[in-house]
């Protein structure tokens, strides 16, 4: 299976995630939920389409590779009516 990360490249590469491809699904981020820096790489957590999936996607930088790894349909946190 060939899953993959799309991402805007600036300054720093990578720097803002666009798509994944997980499983044979393309999702498209909606949202950047968090970023994270480590020694090893840099982490975000997002928000997809479709199912309002979450995924943790984190580059390791001296590989050149990402990890992707699904967090579960996002949670609506809406009070109740």
């Amino acid at each position: 299976m060939n899953n993959r990360v799309e991402c805007y490249a600036g300054s720093t590469n990578p720097e803002t995630p666009r798509a994944l491809v997980w499983e044979g699904q393309r999702y498209t981020v909606q949202a950047i939920l968090e970023r994270r820096r480590e020694p090893h790489g840099i982490g975000f957590l997002v928000s997809c389409l479709p199912g309002e999936m979450i995924f943790d996607l984190f580059y390791l930088s001296e590989e050149d590779q990402w990890q992707i790894q699904p967090k579960g349909p996002a949670i609506d946190k809406k009070p109740p009516k």
